[in-house]
């Protein structure tokens, strides 16, 4: 559906979520699977629709080749895989310390007591078993989950940030190409249009001050060439840098057609409400949030006794290479409670749910932003349009305007400054509306960033 046909209440459905963040830790713990899985629910009836990749619309091979490319090679998306792999990892380490921990074991010891020496060997299996009566173990596995979760959705936000920056310094770099071609075209007719006056200067036609407000016309244009040329290298080495390649490596091809053809495609969104809860920068502040939750309940925890199992099954003293001794089992409960650690671990427990209340407050100013980021986006949308349309009629009429003055001029009728003038209004005029056509592409990206809770998501698999 487009979203310029849709009210902007569309989106007040989203402005639920800002009553959903109140929740307790066990709650949060279910959330985190729910976010999860409605974002693979929403993927799956996206899939059925084929309107995930956005930029495919434009049926541009290069911009496709470029945003794939980046995808792959991007150097910072390749860090946040390290950390994601690194995050699993570290979910497996802390579920593993829900189970019993040990292993082979050998100890000798050897004291004297009244003047007796006495040596004793053990070999064997040792074994501790930490029970979590007071859930510390299983808060801290709740908050690797969350962290997991988080690098997930680290990945989505960078992969949609990557695609939209590809596809914007892209523009960027036809729209300033097209403007270089339009700032040497207007130069080279000003120098013709002064070689033809300075003629008539000669044959006493025309005065000298004809030639200098030309030359001031002239030098104005070619004022604007190392700053058009400036911006062409900043897009370009913004794309190389999504890329992961040197700025001076890329080889563009120049479109004459690119950004007429990008705004003649109509933006549209998949169920945009669901592609705004689903924006990565909402999950990543949720599980932020479950992830301090969990680590409080595990300051708690630790204020109470910690109690363990410590087993051992082997042989002392054995003898030999049959390792003969005799045999030996033990069992040892344990409990522990650091009663004198109690004002330090206070401290901790207070600093800890301080933490929590931090990203309580971060995960509803990310409500606040994503909702107001997609208002803003709708409105620069229609704002976007309509500064186009109203940019392309005054292009036509003053291209009209220069054609009479030129034809006036050439009877006689109105002086050269007429004519001047209309030809400088000209050059404003299309500068003007090249700027308002890549302004209106650039918002229509700003407008996939800012539904980009569905399309992100399906470049998991790319």
């Amino acid at each position: 559906m487009s979203l310029l046909k849709t009210p902007l209440t569309a989106m007040a459905a989203a402005l639920l979520l800002a009553g959903c963040a109140n929740f307790k830790s066990h709650e949060l713990v279910e959330s985190q699977n729910h976010a999860y899985f409605a974002s693979q629910a929403y993927l799956e009836q996206q899939a059925v629709t084929e309107q995930g990749l956005w930029w495919q619309f434009y049926q541009n091979s290069e911009l496709n080749r470029l945003i794939a490319q980046a995808l792959n090679d991007n150097h910072a998306l390749q860090a946040a895989d390290y950390r994601y792999r690194a995050s699993l990892a570290q979910l497996g380490y802390q579920e593993n310390q829900q189970l019993p921990q040990g292993g082979l074991a050998a100890e000798f010891e050897r004291q004297k007591v009244s003047g007796q020496i006495t040596e004793q060997t053990s070999v064997g299996l040792s074994a501790t078993w930490q029970l979590d009566l007071f859930g510390r173990i299983s808060s801290l596995v709740n908050a690797a989950k969350a962290q997991t979760y988080q690098a997930a959705e680290a990945r989505i936000q960078l992969k949609a940030e990557i695609v939209t920056g590809v596809a914007r310094s892209y523009y960027e770099w036809q729209g300033n190409r097209l403007k270089l071609n339009l700032v040497q075209a207007q130069i080279k007719a000003l120098e013709e249009s002064l070689a033809v006056l300075q003629a008539r200067v000669d044959e006493g036609f025309v005065s000298n001050l004809d030639v200098e407000r030309t030359l001031a016309q002239l030098n104005q244009q070619k004022t604007l060439l190392p700053i058009v040329q400036q911006s062409l290298f900043r897009s370009q080495a913004s794309l190389a840098v999504l890329l992961g390649v040197p700025a001076d490596s890329i080889n563009l091809t120049f479109v004459k057609s690119a950004l007429d053809d990008a705004v003649d495609i109509p933006f549209e969104i998949y169920q945009p409400e669901a592609a705004v809860k689903l924006r990565p920068e909402i999950n990543l502040a949720l599980y932020e949030l479950a992830q301090q939750y969990a680590l409080d309940d595990a300051a708690q925890a630790a204020l109470y006794p910690s109690i363990s199992v410590t087993g051992f099954a082997g042989l002392l003293n054995p003898n030999g290479n049959n390792l003969s001794g005799k045999e030996s089992w033990q069992i040892s409960p344990g409990i522990n409670w650091s009663i004198l650690s109690w004002p330090a671990l206070t401290a901790q427990a207070n600093a800890q749910h301080a933490l929590t209340k931090a990203a309580y407050a971060e995960y509803e100013n990310t409500l606040v932003n994503v909702i107001s980021d997609a208002q803003t986006a709708l409105k620069n949308l229609y704002y976007g349009a309509q500064l186009n349309d109203y940019s392309s009629q005054r292009v036509m009429h003053a291209l009209n305007a220069l054609e009479q003055a030129q034809a006036l001029y050439e009877e006689g009728s109105v002086p050269y400054l007429d004519l001047l003038n209309a030809r400088q209004e000209a050059l404003q005029a299309e500068r003007d509306a090249l700027d308002a056509k890549l302004d209106l592409i650039q918002t229509r990206i700003s407008g996939y960033k800012a539904f980009s809770g569905g399309w992100s998501r399906t470049l998991l698999s790319q």
